[in-house]
């Protein structure tokens, strides 16, 4: 393996990683050496991720947390030093997502999103700074969406986020400790959140796959290349980038 890949010894959290994404941004890493924790909410749901990473050779952590609190963020990333010993990559990838009219929308609803999708990202990079300071420089990945870019009618609290300008903030600020912040758009990716396939396809899934350039829809293990390549070494010099990752969509849409 290429070193300027190998995350060999490194500690990577992974908000929202007990499935979907998450879970396969997990799996990626784990493949070239890092140790991961994968965070969420549902216990069943981490303890089945942890059962997979580790059937597949992962030094793997579960750990049950809110991200959108902040008593509860801390005590994550104090347990993922105690069982690790560092921190050196965080992927902010937690977020739920469903369709609701502004006009109906109410503040609960809005604040609920927003504490979850975009305060969540705040609270875990600032926990995870001191200790990537520790460890001598570190790799913060938030995962956002294509419909940031785009807009749509029904998900305004989901377009609304700010995690792009965060990121480039965050870049700027921490560039000095050694600390890469750049953020991930994907696009039509098959998890819990969009079904693609299946029972509970979602009934837009078509229309889109028509619309993408490669023709398709995204899975989990599309996300392995860019995932390795933006928590290790090799993206040194990458900070502050907002990376589109969805087949094109956005091209044609």
């Amino acid at each position: 393996m290429n070193s300027k890949f190998d995350l060999t010894g490194k500690v990577a959290i992974i908000t929202g990683g007990n499935g979907g994404l998450g879970l396969g941004i997990a799996k990626g890493l784990a493949s070239v050496g890092a140790k991961v924790a994968v965070v969420g909410r549902n216990q069943d749901k981490i303890n089945n991720a942890v059962e997979q990473l580790k059937a597949e050779g992962a030094d793997a952590l579960g750990i049950q947390c809110d991200v959108s609190k902040e008593d509860d963020v801390n005590r994550m990333v104090k347990e993922t030093v105690a069982h690790f010993g560092r921190i050196d990559i965080l992927f902010n990838n937690a977020a739920i997502s469903w369709g609701i009219p502004a006009e109906t929308m109410t503040l609960d609803e809005w604040n609920n999103f927003i504490a979850i999708n975009l305060t969540s990202c705040f609270l875990t990079s600032k926990a995870c700074f001191p200790e990537m300071v520790k460890a001598g420089g570190g790799k913060i990945i938030n995962v956002g969406s294509i419909i940031t870019k785009l807009g749509f009618g029904k998900l305004v609290h989901y377009a609304a986020g700010g995690m792009d300008h965060m990121t480039q903030s965050l870049a700027q600020g921490w560039g000095r400790h050694n600390i890469q912040v750049n953020a991930l758009l994907p696009g039509l990716v098959d998890t819990e959140m969009m079904p693609c396939e299946g029972p509970k396809k979602n009934g837009l899934v078509d229309y889109i796959v028509k619309k993408t350039p490669v023709g398709k829809f995204g899975r989990p293990s599309d996300f392995y290349g860019i995932s390795i390549l933006l928590a290790s070494p090799a993206s040194d010099f990458i900070t502050g980038s907002i990376i589109v990752v969805d087949g094109g969509v956005s091209l044609a849409i």
